[in-house]
């Protein structure tokens, strides 16, 4: 884990109930457009992700996202 070029799984703690919702009306939602549910990260991002999500600052979602932007799938600190 130590090694920075070594990439490490994060996948969130809390998952939504999905089975109460209208399947009809939520289906763009949760079928079409599904919220990312993992995204990989260097060691030296994983403090400030941890400190961000337990602040509220950014949502497991948000980091996703930035890291699907990344070429290689991978988030990394700024």
């Amino acid at each position: 884990m130590q090694l920075p070029t070594r990439a490490l799984l994060a996948l969130p703690t809390h998952w939504e109930d999905e089975s109460t919702l209208d399947p009809v009306y939520y289906q763009e939602l949760l079928i079409e457009s599904p919220e990312p549910r993992e995204f990989r990260a260097v060691p030296a991002a994983v403090h400030g992700v941890q400190l961000d999500l337990a602040l509220g600052n950014v949502n497991f979602a948000g980091y996703a996202g930035a890291a699907a932007e990344e070429p290689d799938h991978v988030l990394r600190p700024i």
